[in-house]
């Protein structure tokens, strides 16, 4: 039965255009990485730092300031370091990071260009109430985030692109042998309707969640190497995509793994699909195309026909809440302030429906 596995996985990882797709992707994230280090700038006490040694010097700088954040340690920054702000001339920083931390958060920094000190104010009455105070009132952790909050973006970015990757792969699993006419051959074996099918299934999910995993890896190796381990047990609030209105891991540790573990479900959901797809067309670009066209369905619900309002508010909800459950949505449904409940009722539709995918692949192909 095994040689069934090994030979089906043998059949993926042949295929060049999935390490094409690696291979490019990571070289572009370590790309990109490099970069935005390279050229990261800090200005302390006058002084202007760039790059690792900027770094440095801003890890150093926060870490005098971690803690609990209180309404004092922030006018205390200020006090000490003014606003954050981006030098019209240069376009790089004209301040360190910990004044950016307060200056994002308390001012209305995001509803300038940036780039004018004097245009920068801290929020006032109902603005403040509504989009500073709970960052005062949760006891929320303060420490270097910075490089935190770049790797989540890049790890959604990655998982992304790593989902087009796998549909490009996985897509032919079935459906190749239904053009190259060896799917009878095969079936007519002894395991060939029952657990010969399975093993090709186990097989494209192995690989998936394998490669997944490696791809993790590295993104969190090489963010250790540049970044580092401080600001890990600081609150995740302060990082992108977490939200105080959901559910949300309290530290930035506990959200990195949080989202990293959405991200693996959402590789076994797509490989569910995906599977189920190939097994019903009859020619590898065919399933292709319809396997690209699921996964963005999703975002076509989303930005297109739910603002049309073409159904009642009921069933909108309801298709709204499996659209958002799906692997184009899943890494980054932290952003969409889902209470625990609805968390749990989301993977349990993404569960359901890779079971679902996997079942529709294995009855497809033994039928066909």
């Amino acid at each position: 039965m095994w040689t069934i596995w090994k030979e089906e996985l043998y059949k993926i990882i042949t295929r060049k255009i999935i390490w094409l797709g690696v291979f490019l992707l990571l070289a572009f994230v370590t790309t990109r990485l490099y970069e935005e280090s390279s050229q990261y700038t800090t200005v302390i006490d006058g002084r202007i730092y760039q790059g690792k040694d900027a770094i440095l010097r801003d890890k150093a700088l926060t870490g005098h300031y971690a803690g609990v954040l209180t309404k004092e340690l922030v006018a205390k920054v200020h006090k000490e370091y003014g606003f954050f702000y981006y030098d019209p001339v240069s376009g790089k920083a004209a301040n360190n990071y910990v004044s950016r931390l307060i200056t994002e958060n308390f001012t209305n920094f995001m509803q300038t260009e940036g780039s004018n000190p004097d245009e920068i104010h801290f929020r006032e009455g109902a603005d403040w109430t509504n989009n500073c105070a709970y960052l005062l009132e949760n006891e929320i952790r303060l420490d270097y985030v910075y490089g935190w909050n770049d790797f989540v973006e890049m790890y959604i970015l990655s998982m992304l692109a790593l989902f087009i990757i796998l549909i490009l792969g996985l897509s032919p699993s079935f459906a190749e042998e239904y053009q190259l006419k060896t799917a009878d051959l095969l079936r007519t074996t002894r395991h060939g309707k029952k657990k010969g099918i399975w093993m090709k299934i186990l097989a494209g999910l192995c690989f998936a969640v394998l490669l997944t995993l490696l791809v993790c890896a590295y993104l969190w190796v090489i963010y250790l190497i540049v970044y580092g381990t401080q600001g890990l047990n600081a609150s995740a609030v302060l990082v992108n995509f977490a939200t105080p209105y959901g559910y949300c891991p309290e530290s930035v540790l506990g959200f990195l793994l949080y989202v990293t573990a959405l991200g693996v479900l959402g590789v076994v959901l797509l490989t569910g699909i995906v599977l189920g797809i190939s097994a019903s067309c009859r020619s590898p670009f065919l399933a292709v195309i319809f396997s690209i066209a699921c996964f963005l369905l999703p975002v076509l619900w989303l930005n297109v026909l739910l603002p049309m309002r073409l159904l009642g508010i009921t069933l909108s909800r309801c298709i709204t809440h499996f659209m958002t459950s799906m692997p184009v949505y899943l890494p980054m449904s932290t952003g969409f302030a889902i209470p625990l409940e609805q968390i749990i009722l989301h993977l349990g539709i993404a569960l359901t429906v890779a079971a679902g995918g996997l079942c529709l692949g294995y009855f497809r192909y033994r039928n066909f």
